[in-house]
């Protein structure tokens, strides 16, 4: 069964298809996209997934209580550049924040909250896929269950361990309501700033986990030191290393320590 709500009174405001058990909420975006009926900014919340795709479009398990979305992205910057996964993170992370969550991000694509100390741990990620000329953004939000043990394979690489939204202590509300305020903040943010195309990096950078510390960006085996400078123009992950600034675009990233006990740069 699927619910078509709008998450505001205005019919023109962004339409939410409400479904319960589906393989994805992507793979039911791409087919309502292809009958015409998802929207720029129109969203899939699913209830649960049994076959969510998550970082290197690993299989991740998907127990209710959670937010597991796919949001239609318009094809205007900075949305049609390599930065899309950053930016629409950042308006995901500002939403979070509104909302009364402490959240940063970590290159590329994770959602980070920040608890007791310095302690900092996933709340979420996004993924990016383009078929045919739609081009949804997949958003996966821990709300009320942590799925760290049936995950645990497919996080044993990784460098922070998982929390919800409820653990933080600020009480969230329902996923379908939580998301409802999400994405049309999303959408709203998005249209009422005509320089979000250009400012987008700089607040990006503002918000970026382990900014100006070192760090170690990961892949197969080639691992890159250097301090975290910042993002360049198309997203990329900017480290000084060797006497040099230089651009990455894939990898994984570590702090130097192995220890998720940083603040987020904010500002630095």
């Amino acid at each position: 069964m699927m619910i078509r709500e709008h998450t505001g009174s205005d019919p023109s405001s962004p339409a939410v298809w409400r479904v319960e058990s589906v393989p994805s909420s992507l793979d039911v975006g791409f087919m309502l996209a292809q009958r015409g009926d998802m929207s720029v900014w129109d969203s899939v919340l699913a209830k649960t997934q049994s076959a969510g795709r998550g970082q290197l479009r690993r299989q991740w398990n998907s127990p209710p209580g959670n937010i597991y979305a796919a949001v239609r992205l318009p094809l205007f910057a900075p949305f049609i550049t390599a930065g899309a996964s950053v930016a629409i993170g950042l308006l995901t992370a500002l939403a979070l924040r509104k909302f009364g969550w402490p959240v940063a991000l970590k290159w590329p694509n994770d959602l980070i909250v920040q608890g007791d100390g310095a302690l900092c741990r996933k709340v979420g990620g996004i993924l990016l896929e383009e078929r045919g000329g739609v081009l949804l953004a997949g958003i996966g939000i821990n709300v009320a269950v942590t799925p760290a043990l049936a995950n645990a394979e497919m996080r044993k690489n990784t460098t922070l361990d998982a929390t919800s939204l409820a653990q933080t202590g600020h009480v969230p509300p329902a996923p379908e309501i939580l998301w409802q305020q999400l994405v049309n903040y999303l959408y709203l943010t998005y249209t009422a700033d005509s320089d979000f195309a250009s400012r987008w990096k700089i607040q990006a950078e503002q918000m970026l986990l382990w900014r100006g510390e070192t760090v170690a960006l990961c892949e197969g085996e080639t691992i890159e030191r250097g301090i975290l400078v910042g993002l360049s123009t198309d997203g990329g992950l900017c480290l000084r290393t060797g006497g040099q600034v230089k651009e990455f675009f894939s990898g994984t990233l570590r702090h130097v320590e192995d220890v998720s006990l940083k603040r987020a740069g904010y500002g630095q």
